[in-house]
């Protein structure tokens, strides 16, 4: 297995796999209008890929196997992160055939390196049930105050 970090030329991948994960989850089906999406997302990676989106990749036998993404951002310091900087830890996806063999552990193994190298002295995300294991085996804690509304 590699692990690799993204850079620009990954748009395509990352597009495919954030389009297989909301496929997954059951958020677009087989015919769901995916062209903005597909569209958005690119632009999207496009401008923000190596500013504050990062991406890293599992490869199992020359495929792409995972995907997860980091967004930075900064918020405004507290006693805990006097700097302020964090990352959220979003789009975490294995393709299931490439599934428990180690490549999220792997994948969120690299971010944590990555924030320690870079002055982030938060990360959190949202976890579905089956990945609840892999974070806390890596050391996040539940935190179950967050709410949300979209507008």
């Amino acid at each position: 297995m590699e692990i690799y970090k993204s850079s620009i030329n990954d748009k395509e991948n990352f597009i495919k796999m954030r389009v297989s994960l909301f496929k997954e989850l059951g958020e677009i089906d087989e015919n769901s209008e995916i062209e903005e999406l597909i569209k958005e997302t690119g632009n999207y990676y496009t401008n923000h890929i190596d500013k504050d989106l990062f991406c890293w990749f599992a490869e199992i036998d020359g495929s792409i196997a995972a995907v997860a993404s980091m967004c930075i951002f900064c918020r405004i310091p507290y006693f805990q992160n006097p700097v302020g900087l964090e990352g959220y830890i979003l789009n975490v996806y294995t393709l299931p055939e490439f599934r428990n063999k180690g490549a999220a552990s792997k994948l969120i193994t690299e971010i944590i390196a990555f924030s320690k190298n870079s002055a982030i002295k938060k990360l959190w995300l949202n976890s579905s049930e089956a990945g609840k294991e892999i974070y806390k085996s890596l050391g996040f804690k539940e935190n179950d105050n967050e709410m949300e509304l979209f507008l």
